[in-house]
């Protein structure tokens, strides 16, 4: 009976089909999660007590203990003598974690301690997607790495400080969120005058380099390892700074006043400042300050300031990564940044709900809008590549220097910059 035959087939076709859907199924259950060890361990970490306080140390550990018990934090603070990386590494006593500013990752690289940190984001299940993309491409610029050797922490923000008393008295409107250079400076010369032998400076807009940050301009051609300070965008960005400070007929302020320290002294209406100087503006007596969103730059629209994170970077020789991970990954959860937010350091999340809370544990911040620190877009890093004997920002600020004060040609101060600039390098590169 051919109509038996043709049932006996289809029903040895179904489990056939059956028997492999089986055996697919099972190779699916059998697949193993990577195994990630909870016994007791000590976690070292190297960070400077500057970046990384007692308090703020302590705070951090509470909450890793909370969800891993078994970690504990030894930190090392690379601030005391015979403490720094290098000596560290010298001696054999290589720290699982390091908590370092960007552009100082590199050193790292020559020290043999690099770690692709990615393939233990994908083993911990952890969402890159919830970190404000700039900060990872700093961290890839800085360490001149595709790999992501570290994962940032808190960061420093930017803004415009502003003494309101000196506005009050001079019968100025206060600044605003989203005021552009050229905005800020017209209220500057409204504020800069000579009273009673005190010169008042309407704006201080601090070092030149820090406009060059804003707009992401290079120090170096890391391909060619030359400096670019005779650039257009350099040329540009120092006409741009000395009308800055070119407020009166008397042109730019005394060179005596510094941008912060006459801001806290009382001779400086505006300045650039950073959230790690407000613990230090609340101390001051008399100092009616309040702050907005850092100025404009019509060239780069949005932006605020560059990234001035501070990350940990996992070193190779850690054989401790699985626990110096959750470490991370506790720090970097809603609950530690939105905590690192309140106490008045910047998150690195994109949750704008956690980055609205900025300042809000401190009674001193209240009714400052210190949340204007955290607003503007950030700008990527700009890598120097070498370890310098001078910072080239201060080698730049030098020269810009010698424009406003000493009347040099801008042509003439960014040749002589990017000289020396490109004989420092061949000095390194020849070692």
């Amino acid at each position: 009976m051919a109509w038996k035959r043709i049932i006996a087939g289809l029903v040895l076709s179904m489990l056939l089909l059956a028997t492999a859907a089986c055996g697919g199924q099972k190779k699916v259950e059998t697949q193993e999660e990577p195994v990630i060890k909870n016994d007791p361990v000590t976690v070292k970490l190297a960070a400077n007590k500057g970046f990384l306080s007692d308090e703020e140390l302590s705070q951090f550990a509470a909450a890793v203990t909370k969800k891993y018990p078994h970690i504990t934090i030894q930190r090392t603070d690379t601030a005391v003598a015979g403490s720094k990386v290098p000596e560290l590494v010298a001696s054999g006593n290589i720290p699982d974690l390091i908590l370092e500013a960007p552009l100082n990752i590199l050193e790292f690289q020559s020290l043999g301690l690099y770690y692709n940190m990615e393939e233990l984001i994908k083993k911990h299940k952890f969402d890159l997607a919830r970190i404000q993309p700039e900060y990872l491409e700093s961290i890839k610029v800085g360490s001149f790495s595709e790999q992501l050797v570290g994962l940032p922490v808190y960061n420093n923000g930017f803004g415009l400080f502003y003494n309101k008393d000196l506005f009050d008295r001079f019968g100025v409107s206060y600044p605003k969120d989203g005021m552009t250079w050229e905005e800020i400076r017209s209220l500057a010369m409204k504020l800069t005058r000579n009273e009673n032998g005190v010169p008042y400076v309407g704006l201080h807009p601090n070092s030149v380099f820090w406009g060059a940050y804003q707009l992401g301009l290079p120090f170096i051609d890391t391909v060619n390892d030359k400096s670019v300070f005779q650039s257009q965008g350099w040329k540009d960005l120092f006409q741009f700074w000395f009308r800055l400070q070119q407020l009166s007929d008397d042109g730019a302020a005394p060179k005596t006043i510094a941008a912060i320290k006459g801001f806290q002294d009382g001779q400086v209406a505006m300045t650039m400042g950073y959230s790690a100087l407000l613990p230090a503006m609340v101390k001051i007596n008399g100092l009616n300050w309040d702050v907005v969103t850092y100025p404009v730059n019509p060239a780069a629209p949005g932006i605020g300031q560059r990234v001035d994170s501070y990350n940990l970077v996992m070193t190779a020789q850690s054989k401790n990564k699985d626990a110096a991970f959750q470490i991370i990954e506790v720090l970097l959860s809603d609950e530690v940044q939105t905590t690192i937010s309140r106490n008045g350091k910047v998150s690195v999340l994109k949750d704008r709900k956690i980055q609205d809370q900025f300042g809000q544990n401190n009674a001193d911040y209240q009714n400052k809008n210190v949340v204007a620190l955290t607003k503007p877009k950030l700008a990527i890093v700009k890598p120097f590549k070498f370890s310098f004997p001078q910072n080239p920002a201060a080698m730049i600020d030098q020269a810009f220097n010698e424009v406003l004060y000493s009347g040099k040609d801008i042509n003439t101060a960014l040749r002589e910059a990017e000289e020396k600039m490109n004989a420092a390098i061949q000095v390194i590169l020849k070692k």
